[in-house]
């Protein structure tokens, strides 16, 4: 049996698909919903009763109970190989209205194919559909103390002035066709081609098996040149390394010229004084390195919060005060830690100086002005702070130091293991989101609570230490450059 999300892997990546459909992988959401959203909604629409589907339930089941009920969660219908379900159905008249739910605040795509599966396979069932709705999240809806699903939810029955129904209808969708294409595919048949897909949300999970020999690429490789749209094309003409690039097929960023000349010069382009200018401005002792982390809820839980919006549950500093001594400050909490989490910023951070993070302005100082909007007897206070930010980020996306070990990589993680001996491969928890996955889990789990904490603080903090080795490391390079 298939269902949607099969067709959508499928039309997204045939290898992805081929790949993962045998593996029982764990779904780990990026956004957190600690209220389930159907329980939301039967209280936002006053269902009091209703029949509920299960999995693998056959269609009889639906015509079975259809005049006993008027509302219908997650309703299960087959058609041949292809499974579906309805998250909500109400029966109004002659036919039923569907109701699906987008996970946000803004639709930013309609999930046609999977619509337009339903849809088809309800009339191929002889269901009869009068309204199709769409349910999201209000973005303007603060929690005022108790959740409050009247304000929570957007019902609409319309995108961008078109009725929504109209607009699934007027495609066609042959999910039997699909069904064949995916039982006829064997990856051994044609070659990988990379896509957006493989980078998108970090380097897919089965990268290294579509290119096995992707490590024998040199580091200059011309395929590392940064937003290009023509990189594929000079290397499928034999233009292998940046330095050869064709000139008038260069966008001509500054991170593309401090690639190519990186190249050129055996590996390392400096732009000098620019990047001497850059250290200066942050030169001043005590000098501060902070990382945070923070978890996105979709529903807002607790008070003052809006959907989608963060609470930032750690972070980690280091800082060189004035006579040269290296400090080290760790912050983690659970549940609600806002308050405690500025608090401690509060007690632990140096009063005065530069404060270095990595996209500072799209990380921490959003997350510091997001704060203020919510505790505003701190806001002046931490508005200071936002102003003592410098964003470490910034010589590289400015091009003013290019290392080809990078390999058009611009993460800090890239960055700590070209200019140290640290690897985040030797920690427990490796990565941003392994961090938010472990942190919700801490909170559940009294016995493992202290193990997931310092497993936390040991992550964080290596990219708050791994601030100071890249600042470092720009120092070294303007000294070794003289």
């Amino acid at each position: 049996m298939y269902h949607i999300s099969d067709l959508k892997k499928f039309l997204r990546c045939e290898r992805l698909y081929f790949y993962s459909k045998d593996e029982n992988n764990v779904f780990k959401p990026y956004v957190r919903s600690d209220e389930n959203i159907i329980d939301l909604l039967i209280r936002y629409f006053g269902i009091k009763e209703y029949y509920e589907g299960v999995r693998n339930d056959p269609n009889e089941k639906f015509f079975s109970q259809i005049n006993n009920y008027e509302w219908f969660i997650h309703p299960r219908f087959a058609d041949g190989d292809m499974r579906m379900n309805v998250p909500l159905m109400h029966k109004n008249n002659d036919g039923f209205d569907l109701y699906f739910f987008y996970y946000g605040i803004t639709i930013k795509e309609l999930d046609l194919l999977g619509y337009r599966v339903s849809l088809k396979i309800l009339n191929k069932l002889g269901i009869k559909t009068n309204e199709i709705y769409l349910i999201y999240l209000n973005g303007e809806y603060v929690n005022e103390g108790q959740l409050d699903v009247d304000k929570l939810f957007i019902c609409t029955s319309e995108y961008k002035g078109k009725r929504l129904k109209s607009l699934i209808e007027e495609g066609e969708i042959n999910y039997d066709c699909l069904i064949r294409r995916i039982d006829r595919y064997n990856p051994d048949d044609t070659p990988p081609k990379k896509s957006r897909y493989c980078k998108l949300y970090g380097l897919c999970d089965y990268y290294s098996r579509c290119f096995p020999d992707e490590d024998e690429t040199a580091d200059d490789s011309i395929l590392t040149l940064v937003s290009s749209r023509y990189k594929n094309e000079m290397y499928e003409e034999g233009i292998e390394l940046l330095k050869d690039a064709d000139i008038k097929r260069l966008e001509g960023s500054r991170i593309q010229y401090a690639q190519v000349m990186a190249s050129r010069n055996g590996g390392l382009f400096i732009d000098r004084y620019p990047l001497i200018e850059w250290l200066n401005s942050v030169s001043d002792r005590p000098i501060s390195f902070i990382d945070f982390e923070w978890d996105r809820y979709l529903i807002p839980i607790y008070p003052k919060m809006k959907p989608m919006d963060v609470v930032c549950f750690e972070f980690a500093l280091y800082y060189i005060d004035e006579t040269g001594k290296m400090e080290h400050r760790t912050f983690v909490g659970t549940g609600d830690c806002r308050r405690e989490f500025v608090e401690a910023l509060f007690e632990y951070l140096p009063e005065e100086g530069p404060i270095l993070a990595y996209n500072a302005d799209g990380a921490e100082c959003l997350r510091l002005a997001e704060l203020g909007e919510v505790f505003t007897e701190y806001k002046e206070k931490l508005d200071k702070i936002i102003d003592r930010f410098h964003d470490l980020a910034m010589p590289f996306l400015e091009g003013l130091v290019y290392d080809i070990r990078m390999q058009g990589n611009y993460t800090l993680k890239k960055l700590v293991d070209i200019c140290s001996d640290y690897s985040y491969k030797d920690l427990d928890i490796f990565d941003g989101m392994e961090a938010v996955f472990n942190w919700r889990n801490m909170e559940k789990s009294e016995e493992s609570k202290e193990e997931i904490e310092e497993n936390l603080k040991e992550y964080c903090s290596l990219d708050a230490y791994g601030l100071f080795l890249v600042y470092r490391w720009l120092i070294e390079l303007i000294v070794e450059s003289k």
